[in-house]
C-alpha cells in the first residue's frame, strides 16, 4: 500500500510540474551515444558509437560512415582498428588490444560530421586495496545455503567504489543409457566431460540473518552489462560505496556479501522407476573470488541503471529508456573504468 501512494504521488509531482517533462522542448535531432570502459579485464576493449533515437521527430537516426575517432592514452595516441561488428549506418564499433594499467589516463573525442565532437575521460583505477577475505556457508533453506563473503580491506582514505563477485567452476562426468525396443538390452553411451564458470547470484542483504555492511548497502549489478561485446564472463557483482569519514584513513574496512548456493558435489545417480539405473552425473566445485575497483563515473553509471531498473516505476514499465547517468560532453553514454583483482580457485569448506 506505501509503495502505491508514494507512485501515485509521484505522478501527481509529474502532472503538477508539466512545463519541465514536456516532451517537445526535447532534443529533436538525434545525438550520438558512446560507449567506453577501459580495464584490466579484457584482451579487446570495444569503443562503442551510435546514433541515439530523438524524442521528437524521425524515428530512425542515421550516423554516418565517416566519424573520427581519437583516442588518447596518457596523452599518447591509441590505435584503434573498426570492428567487423559495426553496423553501416547505425553502429560503430573500434577495437583495441591495449592493455589497460592501473593509473592511466584515457580521454575520447568522437566527431561525426553534421553532429558535432563528443568527448569525456576517465582514469584507470588502481587494484582493490590490500585485503584478506573468507568464506563460509550457513543453513538457508531445506535445499540452499548461504554462502558469505567477508572481506576485511585497507581503508585508503577518502571515498571508494568497488564491487566483490563470487565465480563458481564446474566440472562434470556424466554417462547415460538407452534402451533397445526391440531387444529390450540397455547401452551405455560414452562418458562425456563438461566445464562451466558462472557467477554465482547475490542475496539480498536485508534478508541474510546477521549481515551487516559498512557505508552503503551493496547492490547487484552486472559491470560488463554495456560492454559485453568484449567476452566478459563476469557478472552479478555486487557493488558498493565507502562513505568517507566512517573510518581513519589506514584502518582496517569490513564489508560482507552474500551469495545463493546450491551445489552439490559428487555423483548423483538416476533410476528408472523399476529401479533401474539409467544414468549418473559427478560434479566436483571450485570457486574464485574477483574483487573490482571502479572509477568514480563507472560506479555512477552502473548505480544509475541499477537504480532505474529496480524503481516502482519500472514495475509498471515506467522507467525512461534514455540514459539516467552521463559523463559525456556533447552526447550521452559514459567512459568509466574499472580494475579486477582475482583470486586463486579454492574449495569451500
Amino acid at each position: 500500500m506505501k509503495r502505491v501512494f508514494a507512485i501515485l504521488a509521484s505522478c501527481i509531482a509529474l502532472v503538477a510540474c508539466e512545463r519541465y517533462f514536456d516532451v517537445s522542448r526535447q532534443v529533436e535531432g538525434s545525438t550520438v551515444w558512446m560507449t567506453f570502459i577501459p580495464s584490466n579485464d579484457y584482451d579487446t576493449t570495444f569503443f562503442i558509437l551510435q546514433a541515439t533515437t530523438p524524442l521528437v521527430g524521425s524515428a530512425t537516426p542515421v550516423l554516418t560512415r565517416d566519424e573520427q575517432v581519437e583516442v588518447l592514452v596518457n596523452g599518447s595516441p591509441l590505435a584503434m582498428e573498426k570492428s567487423s561488428r559495426s553496423v553501416a549506418d547505425k553502429m560503430q564499433y573500434y577495437a583495441t588490444t591495449h592493455m589497460f594499467a592501473p593509473g592511466d589516463k584515457v580521454d575520447v573525442v568522437a566527431t561525426v560530421p553534421g553532429t558535432g565532437s563528443v568527448s569525456a575521460s576517465c582514469e584507470v583505477p588502481e587494484p582493490f586495496p590490500a585485503c584478506t577475505w573468507t568464506a563460509t556457508l550457513v543453513p538457508r533453506t531445506e535445499y540452499t545455503e548461504t554462502l558469505i563473503l567477508d572481506i576485511d580491506y585497507d581503508d585508503p582514505g577518502g571515498r571508494g567504489y568497488y564491487g566483490a563477485v563470487i565465480l563458481e567452476y564446474t566440472e562434470s562426468y556424466s554417462q547415460y543409457s538407452d534402451i533397445d525396443p526391440e531387444t529390450g538390452e540397455r547401452s551405455w553411451m560414452e562418458i562425456e566431460h563438461s566445464k562451466s564458470t558462472r557467477a554465482m547470484s547475490a542475496c539480498s542483504i536485508s534478508n541474510s540473518e546477521g549481515l551487516a555492511a559498512a557505508g552503503e548497502s551493496p547492490a547487484a549489478v552486472a559491470p560488463d552489462y554495456y560492454n559485453s561485446l568484449s567476452g566478459s564472463r563476469y557478472g552479478n557483482v555486487q557493488i558498493w560505496c565507502d562513505v568517507p569519514g566512517t573510518s581513519i584513513a589506514g584502518s582496517r574496512r569490513h564489508m560482507t556479501l552474500a551469495s545463493l548456493y546450491s551445489a552439490k558435489p559428487g555423483r548423483t545417480d538416476y533410476y528408472d522407476s523399476r529401479g533401474n539405473l539409467f544414468g549418473w552425473v559427478d560434479r566436483s566445485y571450485k570457486y574464485q573470488v574477483v574483487l573490482y575497483h571502479f572509477s568514480e563515473s563507472y560506479y555512477n553509471y552502473l548505480m544509475a541503471q541499477y537504480n532505474a531498473r529496480t524503481s516502482d516505476f519500472s514495475e509498471l514499465g515506467l522507467t525512461p529508456p534514455s540514459f539516467v547517468y552521463s559523463n559525456v560532453k556533447g552526447g550521452a553514454g559514459v567512459c568509466g573504468s574499472y580494475t579486477i583483482l582475482p583470486s586463486d580457485w579454492f574449495d569451500l569448506p
